[in-house]
């Protein structure tokens, strides 16, 4: 008999052991967790406008370099009255992981001698002129990123107006001419990215 309670309590005792040892077990399922960081590239939002990065709202004053061929009248590299040339925008998108908008305006700068300053027209990537239906019209395109467009060469034809729209007179225009103060011209370009 002794040895029949031995065997009972030897196993009640490893039926609590077991019992112990599956109800650990699935108290464990559910107190398991698991953690851990996810890594995300962050969309790059870099362009170049004329080799100067522009994220930080960045002067490109001195990047623009006005070219004036010159005609059979007007010397190369001045501006006259009716005197036509263009600057270039030099763009490079490659560090640009979205799609965007841009807009390129032009005013004639309040301290510019020469008020009658217009934008006429420009091109793209030494294409074809595009003429403005008005003069200093907004330039506007959509880059998307599906279409893989790492830069882009904007020409931009500026004009002294000398035409009957003119604000300046002869006389106006005289006394340009005679100024130590140049012709300025604004140019703003705004990137925006497309919201879906």
């Amino acid at each position: 008999m002794k040895n029949y309670k031995k065997c009972i309590l030897l196993i009640i005792l490893i039926a609590i052991l077991a019992l112990v040892f599956f109800l650990i077990q699935i108290f464990a399922k559910y107190l398991t967790s698991a953690s851990g960081d996810t890594s995300m590239n962050v969309a790059r939002w870099n362009i170049l406008v004329n080799d100067v990065s522009i994220k930080n709202n960045t002067d490109i004053s001195n990047t623009l370099a006005p070219v004036f061929p010159g005609s059979e009248h007007i010397a190369s590299n001045i501006i006259a009255p009716t005197a036509e040339g263009y600057f270039d925008l030099n763009f490079d998108f490659s560090d640009a992981d979205v799609s965007f908008e841009y807009e390129i305006s032009t005013t004639v700068d309040e301290n510019s001698v020469v008020k009658d300053l217009v934008t006429t027209g420009y091109s793209v990537d030494d294409g074809e002129k595009i003429t403005f239906d008005e003069v200093n019209s907004p330039i506007k395109d959509t880059i998307l990123l599906t279409d893989a467009i790492e830069t882009q060469k904007i020409r931009i034809y500026v004009k002294w107006n000398d035409d009957e729209t003119a604000t300046m007179d002869n006389a106006a225009d005289t006394i340009a001419t005679t100024s130590e103060t140049p012709a300025l011209l604004h140019v703003n370009i705004s990137f925006t990215q497309i919201a879906e």
